[in-house]
This record gives structure tokens, C-alpha cells and sequence, in this order.
């Protein structure tokens, strides 16, 4: 690596220049980005993050060159460790991507842990670093858009539902967190969210629930844009699956926000998970792109660094 280059953790004050390093990768590789202030200190909040505890970057000359996101999750029986880097297109091959990996490999010190990261498909060099380390392939997300909602059938048990915008978030929270867990827990990314935790994701996006006889059965977060919305999480209560309710709550937030081609909507969905595909397709929705989960025990990647990289 670049004698000039150190490796640190994030400060407060690097969000500028975090911001500034995302627009640069994105000019080569958009789907890193771009990535404004506000939604940088949005991210930096989620539970998970720790406000970037667990964040390293790379600095040349007291400019920012690289970065490392990394969080570590609780998913119920076992913990996982998240993990992203961007360096910049200028100062790539400079194995300032293996320094920060480095890095965040010292953070903990239990062999069994999993690492898990993201790599786009259409994306070499990214595809050529997991090669390396002998990261899996465990599933990907597949990117999805809708210009056109259509209308699902309507059945006798999402007819009765009562659907609708939550102003009071703090109050559903509970409820909210005890679907999510039971609904994700077999996904690879999983994440266990307390009531507390919750409360504080739901304080970030548009909240959408579904009721049955006064108990909620589904939600949907969404993050509108200026000319686009996101839906960044679905789930209906595993005991109220299989009656077309996830369907409807869908339908009826796209039609809220008059979802068209000039104002699209996106999702990611797991491609272990067909039934949601499947809902998702009968929605409108059509795949645009597809990113890969690798994953790997730490001490399997600290083994194949040593061999390889020295």
C-alpha cells in the first residue's frame, strides 16, 4: 500500500468528504451512489451503525480515499458483520481496499463470525476480490421497479383490512419490530430489532399498516424522493401469510403516491424469497438489476489473506 495512506475511524467531520468520495465512485460505478449529507447522517443512525463505530477510512495527504461501512448485527442466534467499501476510482490498485479490510478483520476476534458484503453483478473488480477470499454466494438481491401498479384480486380477508398512514410512530413500534423479527428471520440479512430500535428506524420513513379486527397484521416503509419512492421493507405477521393482505398493503401505497413513469417506485427482494417475487411481478414491478450477498467466516477470510496476500 501507498506509504502516504492511513487508515483510521470515521469522525463526525468526515461527512463531507464521505459524501464527496460517494459521488466520485458513483461516476464509475452508479449503483454505489450518489449519496447526500442528509441521507449519510440517516444511515449513520440506524441502530446497527452506532453512528459508525465500527467505520474506517482511508486518508492521503488529509484527503479522504477510501472508506470501510461496517456494522455488526444481532441475528438471534448468532451475530453477523456487514461490510462495504468504496475507494477512490483515482486511487484504486494501491491495496488501499485491503487495508481497510484489514481493518474492520481486527474488530472482532470470534473465528466462527460471518462477514457478509454486497457486490453488483456487472461489477469485475468487486466480483474479483470475493473470488479471491473464497466468500460464497448465498443469494442476491434483486433490484425491482414499477411504473404501472396493477391491481391484485381482491380477497375476503384483505377486504377486511383496515389500511393505512401511521402519524404516530412511536406507537406502533412494538408491533412493528415483532412482525419484522418473525417475518425476516430466516433472511441472510436479518437484523433483530428491539421496540426501542424500531421506534427510532420508523422515525426515518413513511409508515403504512394493515389491521385486522384492531391488530396489525402487516407494514410497509417507504422513503419518498423527489421524483421517485422507495419501499424499503414489507412484512405481514407469518400467522395472517397466504390471503393476498401483503398485496393489497402494496397496491394501496403505490396508489397513494400515483406511482407512474415519471415518478417510479424501487424495492429489493431477496431472490431466496419467491413468494414475495412473485407478488412483487403480479404488482407491476419488473427486475432492473441484481447485487450478490457473499459471506464467509472471519477466520476462513484471515487464512486466505495470509496465503495471498502478503
Amino acid at each position: 500500500m501507498d506509504d502516504g495512506i492511513t487508515i483510521r475511524p470515521l469522525r463526525e467531520a468526515d461527512a463531507e468528504a464521505v459524501v464527496e468520495l460517494y459521488a466520485k465512485a458513483a461516476a464509475v460505478e452508479p449503483r454505489l451512489g450518489p449519496v447526500t449529507l442528509p441521507q449519510w447522517d440517516q444511515f449513520l443512525k440506524l441502530p446497527q451503525n452506532r453512528g459508525g463505530r465500527g467505520f474506517r477510512v482511508a486518508e492521503r495527504d488529509g484527503a479522504l480515499v477510501g472508506l470501510a461501512e461496517s456494522s455488526l448485527r444481532d441475528q438471534g442466534a448468532h451475530h453477523t458483520r456487514f461490510l462495504k467499501i468504496v475507494v477512490a476510482p483515482e486511487m484504486r490498485r494501491r491495496r488501499i481496499g485491503l487495508a481497510l479490510f484489514d481493518e474492520v478483520l481486527a474488530i472482532d476476534a470470534d473465528a466462527d463470525l460471518a462477514v457478509q458484503t454486497l457486490v453488483s453483478s456487472d461489477w469485475p473488480a468487486g466480483m474479483a476480490f470475493v473470488a479471491a477470499f473464497g466468500f460464497v454466494h448465498v443469494e442476491s438481491e434483486i433490484g425491482m421497479k414499477c411504473v404501472e401498479p396493477l391491481q391484485p384480486a381482491r380477497t375476503l380477508a384483505a377486504a377486511r383490512a383496515t389500511i393505512e398512514q401511521v402519524s404516530d410512530v412511536t406507537a406502533c413500534a412494538g408491533e412493528v419490530a415483532r412482525i419484522h423479527n418473525a417475518a425476516y428471520a430466516s433472511d441472510a440479512a436479518f437484523r433483530l430489532y428491539s421496540p426501542e430500535e424500531m421506534a427510532q428506524v420508523l422515525t426515518e420513513s413513511e409508515v403504512w399498516i394493515a389491521s385486522e379486527d384492531g391488530q396489525m397484521s402487516g407494514f410497509c416503509l417507504t422513503e419518498p424522493e423527489r421524483n421517485s419512492m422507495w419501499i424499503e421493507s414489507v412484512a405481514v405477521d407469518p400467522a395472517r401469510q397466504g390471503r393476498g393482505l401483503g398485496q393489497l398493503l402494496v397496491y394501496r401505497v403505490l396508489a397513494a403516491h400515483d406511482v407512474s413513469v415519471e415518478h417510479p417506485c424501487w424495492l429489493n427482494v431477496s431472490s431466496r424469497n419467491a413468494p414475495a417475487l412473485k407478488i412483487y411481478r403480479r404488482l407491476g414491478f419488473k427486475p432492473q438489476y441484481e447485487t450478490c450477498r457473499f459471506s464467509a467466516p472471519r477466520g476462513d477470510l484471515l487464512a486466505a489473506r495470509g496465503r495471498r496476500f502478503q
